[in-house]
């Protein structure tokens, strides 16, 4: 069982063209300059654009499939996502945040008490997010992500704004998870470190200015 991506994105001038195939257990890392379509993936993957033509498949079912028109909105395709920024709730706890549309049960779950451990966040679960730090702000949304049950785990840059020790620790929690997470994982990164720690896979985006031409490696292509 996998997600398999076939798919064109058209933006402007900027054509994205996505060929893809990801296994059920196995961490993709996508790498490559900024610009280049990176996050624009894990968009489309997450429901967030639309393939322009091609689909998406998801264990043989189609989350997003341009000549059908099929279209499954994001908060039925069962992703989870760690985007920059981490997207938290300023208005809430960081407890409330990382429990956000889980079941009450979940409250006092020894995989609740877990998460908040691999993340360092015992401290912190009754501050609100304009009181931590960046490092902080990312750790929360990184547990909540991986509490939540889902067929996908996207995550773009999670490391970036980290200290060095807080992203070693991370990184150490994330190693942790994949292996023995069920699903399918795509990590957007930069950092050359981390792809060789966490990937079992990886897809570098390139980028040819040449209109009547295109570059491929690792199954993407950007025009």
């Amino acid at each position: 069982m996998s997600l398999e991506i076939d798919c064109r994105l058209l933006r402007g001038k900027f054509s994205l063209d996505v060929q893809l195939s990801v296994e059920r257990g196995s961490t993709l890392a996508i790498t490559g300059e900024n610009g280049s379509g990176k996050t624009s993936t894990l968009d489309m993957v997450a429901g967030l654009l639309a393939c322009t033509e091609g689909k998406i498949l998801l264990h043989g079912k189609a989350l997003d499939d341009s000549t059908s028109g099929r279209f499954v909105q994001p908060e039925l395709r069962g992703v989870s996502t760690v985007f920059q920024g981490g997207g938290l709730f300023s208005h809430l706890s960081v407890e409330k945040n990382i429990l956000f549309g889980r079941n009450a049960a979940y409250k006092n779950t020894t995989k609740l008490d877990n998460t908040i451990g691999q993340f360092n966040l015992a401290g912190l679960m009754s501050r609100k997010p304009p009181t931590l730090s960046g490092g902080q702000r990312q750790r929360v949304a990184l547990a909540r992500a991986f509490l939540a049950p889902s067929d996908i785990l996207l995550l773009d840059e999670p490391t970036t704004s980290l200290d060095a020790v807080s992203r070693d620790e991370v990184r150490r929690a994330m190693k942790a998870f994949f292996e023995i997470y069920d699903g399918v994982v795509i990590l957007v990164s930069h950092d050359d470190t981390e792809v060789a720690e966490l990937a079992t896979q990886v897809a570098r985006v390139r980028v040819s200015r040449d209109e009547t031409t295109s570059a491929k490696l690792g199954g993407l292509v950007v025009k």
